[in-house]
């Protein structure tokens, strides 16, 4: 198909003078800038059905790797199909702060929306993981945001949203996430109160969904737009979308995973109990019901919801008590509870083994989240060597905490232990050699034979001693 070329001018909303912008339709964009004295960029896509005439809704995508064009090209075909415009910040990182985030987000929303002011009442965000957080918190700045989807992680104020009856919250959560159970008591709270929510499952993590899921979870929006009068009721469109969520259905039927199955059911039931599908659902979810599988599997994860509750409340218990006890005797317990969640993982019964990739995620979150806690009450240099520690058991890939074991350990005078944590993180493969060489406090330590030495034995070089 032609790419018809739109050419936008636009007033920006600081007092810059206007700057004229040409984008394509049908054509991912990335990296236009959101302010010339700013270096924040995104990406865009504006599907081919766009006229000025007749506005479409604008979906913000906020990615936590500064991955703008990625979460585009994700939604790409079921934006073009279902008509939305997507802009996706590359300006979203994990390690920054939230607030530092939503102020990126909204900067980015300021510049879009005065790209297609007749969208302005039609928005909604999307966001995986700490962009999902940004994407919950935006709501409450802009309260025309009509719907929020977030994957794999939230941060709702509740008494809010449940006075917006007109808003729609979707929820997303890997079977492996470990916010899983919290974006599904989000959904049933919101539920109860009266807002519309819906909660999807895939099979992942802290990835996005595949773009069969994402087309589907869109098709939320797009079927509320048409009961609402701002999309026409399109009868191609609703039978795509519903043969899309059957495909679904019918994937996880092949691959055994019948509980999963019956749950895509219940959330089409209620997708759909606006349209002439509702009693095809019910027989399905009724045919189904009587499968032998799925009652083996209902019991599976029936039992397992009280296993988990009970292992994340003791969890939960001993971590408190070992890091305010900066409990060093106790490091072994806690490989050992690794050990055991990563033996579980390989269980042949599925509602187990996703518990077990939850609660080691769930306990790789608390010390991150706790060792940054601690950083900023100025603790005392030993919890948070014990909280750096617990990050490398929790997560023996994620460069963070030997980072901080290995900066605490320099400031401290024991280079020793900065080295053995070195050594270990080079072990895993780490090889960004320039970031070895900015950890904070280690000034002395990273100009010493030692290190280098270190460095140039994993790494082939080193940037002192390289002879």
């Amino acid at each position: 198909m032609r790419n018809i070329v739109v050419v936008l001018t636009l007033l920006l909303f600081l007092p810059v003078k206007s700057q004229e912008i040409t984008l394509r339709k049908g054509v991912v964009i990335d990296s236009i800038s959101v302010n010339d004295s700013l270096a924040e960029t995104f990406a865009i896509y504006i599907p081919t059905s766009y006229t000025r005439e007749s506005p479409l809704p604008v979906i913000f995508i906020f990615d936590p790797l500064e991955r703008g064009s990625r979460g585009v090209q994700l939604l790409r075909q079921a934006a073009e199909e279902q008509g939305y415009i997507l802009a996706a910040s590359n300006d979203i990182t994990e390690g920054e702060s939230l607030l530092n985030n939503v102020r990126a987000g909204t900067r980015l929303i300021e510049k879009v929306i005065n790209f297609f002011p007749g969208s302005n009442h039609r928005v909604y965000t999307v966001g995986l993981g700490t962009g999902a957080r940004v994407a919950t918190v935006l709501p409450i700045i802009y309260p025309s945001i009509a719907g929020v989807i977030a994957v794999g992680d939230i941060w709702i104020n509740t008494d809010y949203i449940e006075k917006k009856r007109d808003f729609y919250f979707i929820g997303v959560g890997g079977y492996y996430t470990p916010h899983n159970k919290l974006l599904l008591e989000t959904t049933t709270f919101l539920n109860k109160a009266g807002v519309k929510a819906e909660f999807y499952q895939y099979d992942g993590s802290n990835e996005w969904p595949n773009s069969n899921i994402m087309f589907s979870v869109l098709g939320g929006f797009t079927l509320n737009e048409m009961q609402k009068g701002f999309k026409p009721a399109d009868p191609v469109l609703i039978e795509k979308l519903y043969n899309a969520d059957l495909e679904i259905v019918q994937q996880l039927l092949r691959t055994g995973k019948h509980y999963k199955a019956y749950e895509h059911l219940e959330v089409m039931e209620k997708k759909y109990s606006g349209y002439a599908k509702g009693d095809e659902i019910k027989q399905r979810l009724k045919d189904l019901g009587r499968d032998r599988i799925l009652r083996i599997q209902n019991r599976q994860y029936t039992a397992i919801r009280d296993i988990e509750a009970e292992n994340l409340d003791r969890l939960n218990y001993f971590f408190a008590e070992d890091v305010r006890g900066a409990n060093f005797e106790n490091l072994g317990w806690w490989n050992q509870q690794i050990k055991e969640l990563q033996d579980l993982q390989e269980s042949k019964n599925p509602a187990e083994a996703e518990m077990a990739f939850r609660l080691e995620g769930i306990l790789g979150n608390m010390a991150n989240s706790t060792y940054k806690n601690l950083e900023e009450e100025n603790a005392a240099i030993d919890p948070l060597i014990f909280t750096a520690i617990l990050q490398t058991i929790f997560d023996k890939e994620n460069p963070r905490g030997y980072f901080n074991i290995i900066s605490l350990s320099s400031q401290d005078g024991d280079y020793y232990t900065a080295l053995l944590y070195l050594e270990d993180l080079l072990k895993t493969g780490y090889d960004d050699m320039e970031s070895l060489y900015n950890i904070p406090g280690t000034l002395d330590l990273k100009l010493s034979p030692e290190y280098n030495g270190l460095i140039k034995e994993y790494l082939g070089e080193s940037k002192y001693y390289n002879q």
